[in-house]
């Protein structure tokens, strides 16, 4: 996901802010591919599939946010420490296009908001032409199953257990959707650019909650 400052993209690195914008997209059509990891522990690239329903006996939490905005996400396994902010559709040349985030991460707002029901989309690049910029998931092929990722929102701490890994291609806009799990998918490109790479962790129950509660 290699791109420059937001808004003045140059010639030089269209084709990395394309890649963000594809893998946005992902979230903004509904759609990612479930994998798994092969035994040598490199993701499984995969064709888009169905995601089975949540069932009536959906997971309950413990504690559920209210809502507040992410500001920065940790994954200590991949050495990924980095800050959010909001991303949305802009419209560029008379068509809609999602913004891409400059020196953080990018949390989708039109997605659900840390510790909530719902699905946390959180995009980063992996690479970047300008190194004033900020590649947040450079090392995120590092994460496997199991792994936990932190996304913190002001002083509460909400911990989510990585359930998937998956390469998928850049269509693969079908599944992304919301349901009554609370789960947070993370995007970003392969090093080549082609395809994308996509982290889908689950909510544990123990939390962190906000300073004072």
């Amino acid at each position: 996901m290699t791109a420059t400052k937001r808004r003045k993209p140059s010639g030089s690195t269209l084709l990395a802010g394309l890649c963000v914008v594809g893998a946005a997209a992902i979230a903004w059509f509904g759609g990612v591919a479930q994998g798994q990891r092969s035994a040598t522990g490199a993701p499984v690239t995969i064709a888009a599939a169905e995601v089975p329903p949540e069932s009536a006996s959906a997971r309950t939490y413990a504690t559920i946010s209210q809502g507040g905005l992410p500001t920065r996400i940790v994954i200590s396994s991949a050495g990924i420490d980095a800050p959010v902010a909001e991303v949305g559709v802009v419209m560029e040349k008379g068509r809609a296009v999602w913004e891409t985030a400059w020196q953080a991460a990018g949390h989708h707002i039109d997605s659900a908001m840390p510790g909530q029901p719902g699905n946390v989309v959180i995009t980063g690049h992996v690479s970047v032409a300008d190194r004033r910029n900020l590649a947040a998931f450079a090392t995120l092929d590092r994460v496997a199953d199991g792994d936990i990722v932190q996304v913190y929102s002001g002083d509460a701490i909400y911990s989510y257990a990585v359930e998937r890994v998956a390469i998928v291609p850049p269509d693969a806009v079908q599944l992304l959707r919301s349901d009554s799990r609370a789960i947070i998918t993370l995007i970003t490109c392969t090093p080549d650019l082609k395809n994308r790479l996509v982290v889908i962790a689950r909510l544990s129950e123990s939390q962190t909650p906000p300073a004072g509660a």
